[in-house]
Parts: C-alpha cells; structure tokens; sequence
C-alpha cells in the first residue's frame, strides 16, 4: 500500500482530478499493486457519477475479489442504477466468490427500490441458505424490501422474530408504516423504542403530517430532545399544505437556520394558499437561490394567473432549462397567449437544448390554439420522433390540434393510428367531429366506445351535446342529457346546461330552456343565460330576452355584448326607443365594447389584426383591398352590416 496515492486519492474532490490520478497510476504501473486502490478508484468514480469509468476499471481485473464486486454493486445503487446492480450481483454469482453482508444489503436496496418482491425474494432465499439470516445488516435491508413492496405484515413478522434490533430497524418499521397512512401502528413501535434519533422524531411527525393532524405533529415536535433542519422544514411544509400559512411563517421565523429548502417550501405554500406577494417578498429576501426557487416562482405566477410577474421571473433567471421553458410556454397556452407562446418558442430554438414530450406537447398545445397547421406540421415533422407517436398522450394532442387547424381527416388518421384507445382519446375525437358539424359521426363513435367498455365522464358527455346542438338533433339532445345523469350519475355542468339551452333555442323550443334554467341545482352563469339570449334574438322573443337580459346585467355589468345583443332584438322589432334606452344604460355605466382580434398564418409567420389596430406594416394595403371587396358586394346587391 502507498501511502502518498491513498493521500491523493482521499483528498480527491472532483471527477477531473480523479482521472487525472488515475492516468498517472497507470503510467506509473502502480494500480496492480493493491485491491485497496482499485476499491478506492471505484467507489470514487461511482461517488462522481462516472459508473461507466467503474465499470471499465473493474473489467480490467482479471480476479476481482468479494470486496472489488461489492464496490462495483453498491457503486451502481448510489448511482441509482439499480438494474445495473443486480445484473452484476447475477454474474458474481457465477463465480466461485464469496458474498459478503455488504453485498447482499446492497442488492437488496437495488430491489427495495425498484419493487421487485420476486427477485427478493430470491435474493432473501439466499440470505437464509448462506447463513445471512441473523446479520443485523442484512436483517434490516430485508424489512426495507418487504416495507417498499407493500409487504408490511410480513416485515412486522420478521421484525418480531429479530433476534437483535437496532434503532435502523425501528425506524424502518416506524417510516414503513407511515408510508402506508397507519400512523397508529407507527405510534405505537415509536412508544415502544428502546431508544430514538431525530430520524424517529422526524418520520413519526411525518406520520402525522401527512394524515393533516398538525396539532398532535406540533405536540410530538415540541417534545423532541434535539432538532435538526430536516424536522423543522417537515413541520413548516405540513403547514402549508394544509394552508395555514400564519403557523408556517411563526415556525419559520424560530428556525435556527434555513436552507435553501425551508425557502423554498414557504415561497411554494405561498402560492398554493394564493399569497402572491407573500412568496415573491420571500423570493426577493432569499440569501441563495437555486434552479428549484426560480422555477417555483415561475410556475406559482403562472399558474396564479400572474403572466407578466412569471415573464419578469424567466427573463431574470440566470439558467433557464427544458423545465423552465416548457412551464413558461405551456402558461402562455393555458393562460390563452399563444402568440407569446410561439414567440417564445422561436428563441427556444436557438438553445442547445433537446425538448422532451412535455415540451412538445405544449407546443402542440400552441398550435392548436392558433389553428396553424403548417408551423404545426413543421414542428411534428422535426421534435415528433415515429417513437413518441405510439405515446397516447402525443397522439390525442395531435388528434385536437388537426381538428382545431381545420384537417378533421388527418385528425381521424390519427385516431385510427392510436391503438389501445383511451377515454381521453375518445372524447379529444368526438368532440373534434362535433366542431366540425359531424354530428351523427360523433355519435357513432360515442356508441362505440361504450362497446368497448369505455365509461363516458362529463367530458364525453359534453362533446356529444355539442354534436347534437351543431347537428341540430333535439331529441338526441334530450336522450344523452338523460343518460348522463341518470345512467351514469354525472352532474352538468354550466358548460352542459349551456349546450342543451343553446340547442333547444335553435329550434325554438325558449320556454323548455327558461324552464330547464330555472331548474338548474346551481346558480345559472352568464354562458346558459347568453346561450338563452342569444336564441331570443334569433325568434325575437323580446319579452323573454328582457328577463334573461335583466339576470346577465346582475353577472356581468361590464360585458358590452349583452347590451349590443338586446339592443339590436330591439331593432329588429323596431322598437328604436328601447334601443336608445339600451345604448343610454351602456353610456351610463361607462361600458366599453370589447375589441376583436383575429390571425392568420402566411409563411410560418402569424399575423394579429385588433379592431382599430393600425400597426400592421400592411395596413394601407389590407384597407384598400377591403374597401374593394366591400364595393363589390354592394355591386352584387349584398348587404353590408354597419
């Protein structure tokens, strides 16, 4: 053994300056002289995360002992590659090598971990034929197994038959029943320890943490001898998570010290509780933020609905990964800002950065919003490899986003490419048919997923109602709304109630649907009441439009298209002094008009028009084409709206 080579190696910190080590052993011919130093190499580039280079170095030892192939199998545990560590503990066991207890305890986390009960089972079957049976070590890598496989009463059997326990073996069991919400039983071995760590605190106020009873977590917290910054960030977290921010913030301010993690627990728990400027006044007191606290803020900004805050917080961040772009486009999405979305996707492109399916499928996402097919087809053509299109959760977007840009044939070629079909790809399709004016399509595929054993949700339901209301089918209408609620015990929704209001207004069937809106078990919102307003102008039931009229001026005061909407019922009865009471009422409450907005894509580029919007490099050009079309429909003896 050198003494100034394991000096080196112990000081060793990095992956660079090991190999740097390494390379001059080699050159030197030194690294045949002592198992110890091939044990140390391989524990260091296991520890650096540089298993392959283990790997290579243990394939060059033509005898490696008990203790070279336990280094190379916990190596790859601590690396999280736990396959790797079983294959490699199934060829040891080719060889005429002895295990050892450290062997064997480390397999047995590779299993624990992954949840194979039947390989541990072998491996435990093993453990009692070589006589492992009453190592302590062993012992409890065995209760760790049975407890992360769901097998807690067979590991509270073979606990009670230890001959010896540790406190790693009661805590074991403590953490095992805890992960399994039987926090009695975990209370009842935690009173009955021989002794306790702060791991026995810390998991049995887990326990209780986790079940939502913080008075007794605070009881057992408050009686613990000595404290540590794990049990502290466990009780600021159960805190939070049952939303009571005011006990967070009084358990944080007595901490000894934070870390990182204490912050970012109390700027997350902010957001979930909808304190905004809670967690951003954290944010900004924070000594050391992480990756972690950039993207909680930029995903509680999001997700509260704080678009601009969470485009402050990603242009500031000083890395910005896959994560942080993907929450940041898909919020633009689901926040109804494609535009920025698509925007922001043109610099994503410009990062070395690879997109994964969540990525992707935010993008789709975008596409479809916008309807636009060819930046669509670019992007599928490019990130959707043939491997994500057997993904079902990629087809069903790719499903919606056809449907939405307007190719409900390439939407169903998808459908057909989609193999087993799920609920959601069901639905994404029926509801795609139903846009596009294919009702009876619709229904024949409703049909037909109930053949297959697929159970309709609120979802489904509302895509056949759609289809129905398109397809101008009432009495399948009715039929469907039904069944919803009293085949399958679905309650409707705004959305339902609005879908069969609207559809029965087509035909003219008003008092049905006034009817069916008084009956309503909730409060009826503004879009059954519009769908209902929008069906008396269209059979100038004007006394019926003043009552519903009446009810969406309670909801929304501020909404100019309900007053637009019974003005012009007025006008078409030419009752032009209610129209000046309706235009007068509008100027009363100050009630701006809401200006449209359309786009168009041309070359991978979208376009944006707003009402009175002049800044399009193009405008002279548009108005004038427009000024000509309109004097060519009055030449054709169309009528132009004013």
């Amino acid at each position: 053994m050198n003494p100034p080579i394991l000096h080196l190696l112990n000081n060793c910190k990095t992956l660079r300056s090991l190999k740097s080590i390494h390379a001059r052993l080699l050159i030197d011919n030194s690294v045949v002289l002592s198992d110890f130093v091939i044990n140390k190499l391989l524990r260091l580039y296991s520890r650096f995360g540089a298993t392959d280079y283990a790997r290579k170095v243990f394939d060059e030892i033509t005898q490696p002992n008990a203790h070279i192939w336990t280094s190379l199998i916990h190596g790859y545990v601590e690396s999280r590659q736990y396959d790797e560590s079983f294959s490699v503990f199934i060829y040891m066991r080719r060889e005429p090598i002895s295990v050892l207890n450290f062997t064997i305890s480390s397999v047995l986390k590779a299993l624990a971990r992954l949840t194979r009960f039947k390989d541990g089972q072998a491996v435990y079957g093993f453990v009692l034929k070589y006589g492992f049976g009453f190592d302590l070590i062993v012992q409890n890598a065995v209760l760790d197994l049975f407890m992360r496989c769901g097998k807690v009463d067979v590991a509270r059997l073979t606990f009670d038959e230890m001959c010896e326990k540790d406190i790693v073996s009661w805590n074991l069991m403590i953490f095992g029943y805890v992960n399994y919400d039987r926090v009695d039983i975990a209370r009842n071995i935690f009173d009955r320890m021989p002794e306790r760590n702060v791991v026995s605190w810390t998991s049995m106020i887990c326990g209780y943490v986790k079940a939502g009873d913080m008075a007794e977590a605070q009881v057992l917290f408050d009686s613990m001898p000595v404290k540590d910054l794990a049990s502290w960030n466990v009780m600021v977290s159960g805190y939070m998570d049952i939303g009571d921010c005011v006990n967070a913030k009084i358990i944080f301010g007595k901490m000894p010290i934070h870390d990182t993690g204490s912050w970012n627990i109390m700027i997350s728990g902010f957001f979930k509780a909808g304190e905004l400027e809670s967690a951003k006044d954290f944010f900004a007191r924070m000594p050391n933020k992480n990756v972690m606290s950039w993207g909680i803020m930029l995903d509680g900004c999001m997700k509260n609905g704080d678009i601009d805050g969470a485009r402050c917080i990603f242009d500031q961040m000083p890395v910005k990964n896959l994560v942080t772009w993907s929450t940041m486009i898909s919020g633009y999405a689901r926040n109804g800002q494609p535009l920025n979305a698509l925007e922001l996707f043109e610099r994503f492109k410009e990062q070395d950065i690879k997109p994964d399916e969540t990525f992707i499928l935010g993008i789709i996402s975008v596409c479809s919003q916008l309807g636009i097919v060819d930046a669509a087809e670019s992007i599928i053509h490019k990130y959707v490899r043939p491997s994500l299109l057997s993904d079902l959760r990629v087809v069903t977007s790719l499903i919606d986003m056809y449907a939405k840009c307007g190719n409900i044939e390439k939407a169903l070629q998808m459908f057909e490419m989609a193999q087993p079909k799920d609920l959601l790809c069901y639905s994404t399709m029926i509801a795609a048919l139903a846009n596009h004016g294919l009702g009876h399509m619709a229904i024949l595929l409703f049909e037909t997923m109930q053949r297959a054993n697929v159970k309709p949700d609120s979802v489904t339901f509302l895509g056949i109602l759609t289809a129905c209301n398109h397809g101008g089918l009432v009495d399948e209408g009715r039929k469907y709304f039904k069944q919803m609620t009293e085949e399958f015990g679905i309650q409707p929704s705004e959305k339902h109630y609005a879908c069969v209001v609207d559809l029965l207004g087509r035909v003219g069937c008003l008092e049905e649907a006034y009817n069916l809106i008084r009956n309503m078990p909730i409060a009826p919102h503004s879009v059954v009441w519009g769908a209902l307003l929008a069906a008396c102008r269209v059979h100038c039931n004007v006394e019926l439009a003043e009552v519903v009229a009446a009810e969406l001026f309670k909801i929304e005061p501020d909404n100019s298209g309900n007053y637009i909407l019974l003005s012009n019922i007025y006008a078409a009865v030419e009752r032009w002094n209610s129209v000046a009471k309706v235009r007068a009422k509008i100027r009363e409450h100050r009630v701006r008009k809401n200006k449209g907005s359309s786009w168009i894509e041309l070359g991978h580029v979208v376009h944006e028009f707003v009402m009175g919007d002049m800044s399009h490099t193009d405008s002279d050009s548009i108005l004038l084409i427009l000024d000509l079309l309109c004097q060519d429909m009055k030449l054709s003896g169309c009528l132009i709206d004013p």
